[in-house]
This record gives C-alpha cells, structure tokens and sequence, in this order.
C-alpha cells in the first residue's frame, strides 16, 4: 500500500470524524486525543501502521462523499451518491476555455478496494486457536459441506417474488443454521472440507452491481453485508472446528463477486493466521483443484465454461493427479439448482443448489429452485460414504382470489 508518510505522521482533520464506522472513529479520536499515532496504537493494543491504516480507509470514503483536507464538495453530492472524479473548467495554449474531466480507471478501484480490505484486516482481532481435538480420527474419510450461491445483500420481497423474503440478516440465519444441521450429522474425521461455489455476496462493490455493471437489488449498504458475510463464513468454519481436527477452506470467485470473494479469503486469511488447524486456500484463479486419496476435485463457479469443457480441462490442468486418481469431480454453482453430468471420460460435474430464493428479476423469468444445502462425506480409496441434503420447506402462498 502507498502511503504519504509526511501527512500519515500529522493527527487525522477533525471533519474525518465524520465518515467514520464507531471502531474507525474510536481510533481517530483517540489519535487526535493523544497527538500521536504510535500513542494511539500503545491505548488500543495495535500496531502504529494499523491506526495509519484507518486514517487511510477513512480520507478514501471521504473523498467518494466529496470531501478532502483541500476541497469539500459534500453539499454537490447527494445521498447515496460517490464522486467518481472531477471536471476543471481551463483555459488552453490558444486562450480557449475547455472543461478537462477526469474518472478514476476501474483497476485503480480495483486497487483501492483491496487496499480498503488490507487496512479493515488490520482492525480485525484474530482468532485465537481453539483447543485442539486429541483423540485420534480417522484419516480414511473427508466430510465436505458445499455452500451454493449464498448471494449474501440481495433483497427479496415474498409479495412480489411468490418466494421468500430475503436480506442479509435472513441469509446469515439460514446458512448459520444449516451449516451446524450439517455439521451435527457429519462422521468425525481428520480433515473436514468447506467450499463457497461461488456468488457468496451479491454485489461485487458499493454501485451495487455484478462485475460487469448489471444493477441489482441489495439490502443494505456494502460494507455491512461484507460484514455480515465475513462473520458466516467464520461462524461455518467455527462450527466445523467441532467435529474436525482440521478444516480446509476454498472461496470461488463468482460472476457477481469476484473481486469480493478475493476480499473474503483475505479476511479469514487474516483471521485464521494464528489458528493451524484452519487452512484458507490463497489462490486468485478462477480453477481451484484438490486432491484427497484416490479423489480429485476442482472447484469452478460454472458461469464461464460448459460441463463437458470442465471436464477435459482437469486432465489438462492436473496431468499427475489425473493419473494418480479414479473418481473425478467438477463442484460448480451458479444454476441455482442441484444436478449432476456424467461426462465422457467418467468425470461427474456437480452442480449445488442455493438457500436462497430468487430475486424480483429472477422470478419474473419464471426462475425457482429448491432451498437447499449439500454434504458429501468422500472416502480416501475412491467413492462415497454418504450424502446429506438440508432443505428450507417451500413458502405455501395463496391464490390471489379464491372462488367457492
């Protein structure tokens, strides 16, 4: 991260208070208190670079609202609006007045973005590890829990959808509870595995939009369902550290959070750095495979290639482990729904469904699904032990006019 040491030494401007989250404002208030942010850091029992950190996110957020220590355009900028550049009425060379406008690139925000999330990990208490399960269990089977489009920050209106209401606090609740139905049922094993197909939040940054621009329906404000879906994510592994000695963790990149779910991984990368017994697969590719006994899995959303290109891709990708290997399995998400191809050279893509219901667009293209959730208990020589499906009863809804 690039940082302007001179200005990163003076005390935040008072104003900045006021585009602050309570823990920001709690540090910047202590750092102008105090005169210094290494005094700030000794009170709050963080590093010096993590108060600057903040101070860094907070002038960022205010000068999307149009506020900066030179220029305050705040009173031009409505609410629920960002600045996304500037325009400087000039003159040119030849004495003719011209307008020259300016828009950030979209890798800068990309950058930006990232940078946000580096500095939010630096607030962030880390886990501490949990006591250790000491009995021996057995190495010969591999619990996974797939979790489908959790689609965490959409908004759904039963009147409207004919399905369920839907908002983040609702998903939160419904993943929490499935993940611990699920975990109850699990055989006790080494390793336990837990895979987010992708499409974990619903927008991919605080326009409210997939990656590509399509607008969409969101509950809340960004940061807060980023929020709420970091803190499922940890409760799933929190809950699957019961029963499993370890728990391997793979976040797929989905069409509408990819950037996003590159963000969570780094979250609970943080997060877990002092726990061993969880392990956050690092990995910025689309492609994720894994190997465990006689099974080879990869791990695609499924919005980009077809199941039958997925399935010669893996042999491409992973020559010695396709060699070494007789059961192959392709987990993908994105259709909503569950379902399984049997491909030509014996490779089966399995797609899993979601909990989540459709949105308002979604239902009026006639789209529904089963609200479901899926564990696969893999044994190390080849095969499977068991499956398990946790299901949310469909919503009964009555006719419109009932005519007796």
């Amino acid at each position: 991260m690039a940082y302007n040491h001179l200005d990163n030494c003076n005390p935040p401007d008072v104003e900045l208070l006021n585009y602050c989250t309570e823990r920001q404002h709690q540090v910047l208030s202590l750092w102008i208190q105090l005169g210094s942010s290494v005094e700030a850091s000794k009170h709050l029992d963080i590093s010096d670079r993590a108060v600057r950190d903040v101070k860094t996110a907070v002038k960022k957020k205010a000068a999307k609202a149009g506020y900066t220590s030179t220029f305050n355009a705040t009173r031009f900028v409505d609410a629920g609006q960002v600045v996304i550049g500037k325009s400087t009425l000039t003159k040119d060379d030849e004495g003719n007045t011209v307008w020259i406008k300016t828009k950030a690139e979209q890798e800068h925000q990309r950058k930006a973005f990232f940078e946000f999330i580096e500095g939010l990990n630096s607030q962030i208490q880390q886990a501490k590890p949990k006591k250790a399960i000491k009995k021996k269990l057995t190495e010969d089977i591999m619990p996974a829990i797939f979790i489908g489009d959790a689609h965490i920050g959409m908004r759904a209106d039963e009147a409207e959808t004919r399905g369920r209401s839907f908002d983040s606090r609702i998903a939160k609740s419904e993943i929490c509870t499935a993940i611990d139905d699920l975990v109850s049922v699990a055989p006790e094993a080494d390793t336990g595995l837990l895979v987010n197909v992708g499409d974990f939040v619903h927008a991919n940054n605080s326009n409210a939009t997939t990656a590509k621009g399509t607008p969409l329906d969101v509950d809340t404000r960004y940061e807060k369902f980023m929020r709420v879906a970091a803190e499922t994510l940890r409760h799933s592994v929190d809950s699957m550290l019961t029963k499993f000695k370890r728990v391997e963790v793979v976040i797929a990149r989905g069409n509408h959070d990819p950037d996003a779910a590159i963000a969570l991984q780094m979250i609970l990368e943080y997060y877990y750095a002092k726990e061993p017994r969880v392990n956050v697969l690092r990995s910025r590719s689309y492609f994720h495979y894994l190997k465990f006994g006689k099974w080879l899995i990869g791990i695609h959303h499924g919005d980009k290639i077809k199941a039958e290109k997925l399935a010669n891709i893996m042999p491409r990708d992973m020559p010695d482990a396709w060699s070494d290997t007789t059961h192959r399995m392709w987990a993908v998400g994105h259709f909503h729904h569950s379902h399984e191809i049997e491909c030509d050279n014996s490779v089966v893509v399995r797609k899993f469904g979601t909990l989540a219901p459709p949105d308002a667009w979604h239902s009026s293209q006639g789209y529904a699904s089963a609200s479901v959730m899926e564990m696969i208990v893999f044994k190390r020589e080849g095969g499977k032990m068991l499956s398990y499906t946790y299901e949310i009863p469909r919503r009964e809804h009555k006719p419109d006019v009932e005519i007796f």
